[in-house]
């Protein structure tokens, strides 16, 4: 709320505008809730006219404003206590007291488990503002709805009817949150592939914030040869590189896929985040997903040191001039190969539709190891030079 509703406010109770401010559910706004689309007026105590309120029900998974939660031990120890968290309906278990949150539909909370204990735990340690949090809550949004149905408008009542139900598919959604860069377990499988593209994320990331003009479209093949051409096998040479591209990019920047995706055109997105999530889940059932997230960190640990502008070659590699200068370096290489070359071994980019028989054969790999070297060092002359 604006600073002057929370000083007046705060007149009423005799607390100060900071205490107020505090009490606000706003406080989770960037984690469990999402207070983007309201302003500050919409809470000011002083509009008195219904029309002027927004309501709450978008901002995220709250309970009922006329539903009563509360821990049963706790109230006792300080009659009239209650904790905010406790609006949020991913809060179910009291991890102080173990017991279930009671309502106005139940005597007392029963004692819950330490699994349940350490789930809720885990859930509430997410509840600082940040864009991985927000990302936590969003999984489990969709997690729970997979588990539970439209789990935001029946969990109320489903947790004081069936509550052991009710927490076995709370636990089981929160263990698949925390359980990224593995979609077979996460159920991803059965998901829609768009929805299973917005969750799934890499175990670990490097935290890499800077431009993504390092990673490029298809992976190098000095980095994709390094493990992950045996691990992507199976799909073409020039789609197996751009789901390695993708997967490095993922594990740089923390990104989910389909976020990361956005890194390849338009056009290629689409088929190259189904393709990767699909072989991804074949890893897993084969116990190689962890080594394909190894081999990936590994190829974008390289990429970024490396430091090349591959979006800058990207747009080199179409110049009349750039071709001169790479066959004049390798006068016998055949000069056809040379403009395939550029695009897919030199930018790592695509190709047009009607792909040379050298990228499909894998010839082109071989003309990299005789002529590439010498190519490589006229081209890096020649950015030099443009830079200079």
């Amino acid at each position: 709320m604006t600073e002057s509703a929370a000083t007046e406010a705060g007149s009423v109770v005799n607390l100060k505008a900071g205490e107020i401010q505090a009490m606000h559910l706003s406080r989770y706004d960037g984690s469990a809730l999402d207070f983007t689309h309201l302003t500050p007026e919409a809470f000011d105590p002083a509009l008195t006219v219904a029309a002027d309120r927004l309501p709450l029900g978008g901002v995220g998974p709250l309970v009922k404003a006329t539903l009563d939660r509360y821990c049963v031990q706790c109230v006792v120890e300080a009659p009239g206590y209650r904790a905010m968290s406790w609006r949020l309906q991913v809060h179910l278990a009291c991890t102080r007291h173990h017991l279930r949150l009671a309502s106005d539909a139940s005597n007392a909370g029963d004692a819950v488990s330490r699994d349940v204990v350490e789930t809720q735990a885990a859930v509430l340690s997410r509840l600082a503002p940040s864009a991985e949090n927000q990302g936590f809550f969003q999984h489990l949004h969709a997690q729970l709805v997979s588990e539970i149905g439209p789990w935001r408008s029946s969990l109320d009542r489903r947790v004081q009817e069936t509550p052991e139900a009710v927490l076995e598919a709370f636990g089981l959604a929160v263990a698949r949150v925390m359980s990224p860069g593995y979609p077979d377990y996460q159920g991803f499988a059965h998901w829609p592939s768009l929805s299973a593209a917005r969750h799934l994320r890499p175990p670990d990331s490097l935290a890499y914030d800077r431009s993504l003009h390092v990673f490029p479209h298809l992976l190098p093949m000095h980095h994709f040869t390094h493990g992950l051409a045996d691990l992507l096998h199976r799909p073409q040479i020039r789609q197996a590189r751009a789901m390695a591209a993708v997967g490095a990019a993922m594990c740089a920047t923390g990104h989910p896929l389909g976020v990361a995706v956005r890194l390849l055109p338009e056009r290629r997105r689409g088929t190259t985040s189904a393709m990767l999530l699909n072989h991804l889940v074949q890893l897993e059932r084969e116990g190689r997903a962890e080594q394909f997230w190894r081999s990936c960190a590994e190829a974008a640990t390289q990429l970024i040191r490396e430091s090349v502008d591959y979006r800058h070659r990207e747009k080199v590699c179409g110049d009349e001039n750039a071709y001169v200068i790479a066959r004049s370096a390798e006068p016998s290489a055949y000069p056809r190969t040379i403009r395939t070359w550029l695009v897919d071994q030199w930018a790592c980019t695509y190709t047009s539709s009607n792909v040379r028989p050298s990228v499909r054969d894998g010839s082109i790999e071989y003309f990299d190891r005789n002529f590439g070297p010498g190519m490589r060092a006229a081209l890096e002359r020649l950015l030099a030079e443009r830079a200079a």
